[in-house]
């Protein structure tokens, strides 16, 4: 049976073959590559099954406390998180200073980006080897391989080296993106070398690499600091932006009557192709008429979720991956919007392109969803509940509750050794927590309704469920049931003590 948890954010990113998850409870799943650490797990081994990124702790006062991930981004080899309370922490790849740490060295799990002190980021993007983020004021921060003028700090970092050689001096301290004074922008998007910036009044700005037109300023220059697009600062509200989304080569917007824009190289050939890429934003006559709440851009993929229809929209020349999931025997690549087929009638929330694959987060509670096939299908009867691996099956502690099995060193809070007491995984410790939130809501509702004449408040018990489906109980291992306060090795060493 598989592991089922409320995912609200999934994530990844047009130069990355990795991806992250973020469930309502504020941990992080991982996958894919991980060659540089990239996915903080500890190792560079590759995880095609989603792993939890181990709990990460940060100084309150004096002691420590757990903190809670609301939001992140992707590069080709790093990952950068955010946390309620404005942090974030980067792994991966760090040679061009992408993770804020000056000693340019990799890390396998995450590290706070210390450079930014106290600014309270609550949004953040990545390029293929640098990121950019926004904090609470509006203002723009970016760090990592300045090459092109990507950073939009006025420079390419570029210097002559030993040997008529030309070197790019890594940005390892965030640096203020500049052009945007007095903006107050509230979201950022970046492609492989380029990136957006969507301000309140929806005014578009673009710095980077211009080549293929992907800034929208109908030239190939490169911009070292953000630059206004023409097409999206009219006078008039309804042209200006309310979406920006970046593929590798390409950018997209949506204006103000949510309507799709694009501009760059977004297919290898004809009409938009390397030849003839579109220098400035223009519309794409197969979407005339169709307006959409969300957009994103992959590596050579193109996809937008309708405002009024329950379908997925998706394109893409050179889709060899099967990407674009129009489905089994159907072309795998398309230089025209389609419908994807197996997801028509489903309400997606929210989609993101990546390097080779797509992510989309469905609304739950849909029947169609019972009829789709389910990935992956994990036997989870011998799995640790945190990390998934099977792997020292005799420290596994079982939850009183659920039975489900966790390793004593993955437990959270992290225990030192097996509990006396009654012990709850933290999926159960959270329901527990829901559940009593909602009767304490419910009975202080129904007091004061009591005390104000009698109207009757109704509690409705299935608050602290998710999406309205029933969770999967999830079974422990097999050995030691029956005495689920001991782990495997309590156990072992019990029986050993009786032969």
């Amino acid at each position: 049976m598989c592991l089922q948890f409320r995912i609200v954010k999934a994530i990844t990113g047009p130069s990355a073959a990795h991806s992250v998850f973020i469930t309502d409870d504020g941990d992080a799943w991982v996958l894919g590559r991980n060659e540089k650490g990239q996915l903080g797990v500890g190792d560079t081994d590759p995880h095609p099954f989603p792993i939890k990124v181990p709990t990460i702790y940060a100084d309150s006062g004096k002691k420590k406390v757990n903190v809670r991930i609301v939001d992140a981004a992707v590069g080709r080899n790093h990952t950068v998180l955010v946390t309620d309370t404005g942090a974030l922490y980067a792994a991966g790849d760090n040679k061009m200073g992408q993770l804020g740490q000056s000693n340019l060295k990799e890390y396998t799990t995450f590290v706070p980006v210390s450079g930014l002190g106290k600014e309270k980021i609550v949004g953040v993007s990545c390029g293929a080897e640098f990121t950019v983020a926004v904090n609470e004021k509006g203002q723009v921060w970016s760090f990592g391989s300045p090459e092109y003028g990507q950073l939009g700090n006025k420079t390419n970092g570029q210097y002559l080296q030993q040997s008529n050689r030309l070197v790019h001096i890594p940005q390892t301290n965030p640096v203020l993106v500049q052009g945007l004074q007095g903006k107050k922008i509230v979201k950022v998007a970046c492609g492989v070398n380029h990136s957006l910036a969507l301000d309140e009044e929806g005014l578009v700005f673009s710095w980077g690499f211009g080549g293929y037109g992907r800034l929208g300023h109908s030239k190939q220059e490169d911009l070292w600091y953000a630059v206004s697009i023409d097409q999206f600062a009219g006078s008039v509200k309804i042209t200006r932006a309310t979406d920006i989304a970046c593929g590798s080569t390409f950018s997209m917007a949506l204006d103000g009557q949510r309507q799709f824009w694009l501009w760059g190289k977004w297919k290898n050939t004809g009409d938009g192709g390397g030849g003839s890429p579109w220098m400035y934003p223009r519309t794409l006559y197969d979407l005339n008429g169709w307006t959409f709440r969300n957009i994103s851009g992959g590596g050579v993929t193109l996809f937008a979720i309708p405002v009024t229809e329950a379908c997925t929209i998706a394109w893409g020349q050179n889709a060899a991956h099967s990407e674009l999931g129009y489905g089994e025997g159907e072309v795998k690549s398309s230089t025209k919007p389609d419908k994807v087929r197996p997801l028509e009638g489903l309400h997606m929330l929210n989609v993101s392109c990546g390097l080779g694959h797509s992510l989309l987060l469905c609304k739950p509670g849909q029947e169609k969803l019972q009829d789709l096939p389910k990935w992956p299908l994990l036997d989870v009867e011998d799995h640790c509940i945190e990390c998934h691996s099977t792997e020292n099956e005799d420290s596994m502690l079982l939850c009183d509750k659920c039975d489900s099995g966790t390793h004593l060193e993955c437990t959270v809070p992290r225990l030192k050794q097996v509990p006396d007491t009654d012990w709850f995984c933290q999926s159960c410790n959270n329901l527990r927590e829901k559940n009593r939130t909602v009767w304490q809501d419910g009975t202080a509702a129904n007091a004061k309704a009591g005390a104000g004449g009698g109207k009757g408040v109704k509690n409705n018990s299935s608050a602290g469920t998710t999406g309205g489906s029933k969770g999967t109980k999830r079974k422990a291992p097999t050995a030691s049931k029956g005495s689920s306060k001991k782990s495997r090795a309590k156990a072992s060493d019990s029986d050993n003590e009786s032969e």
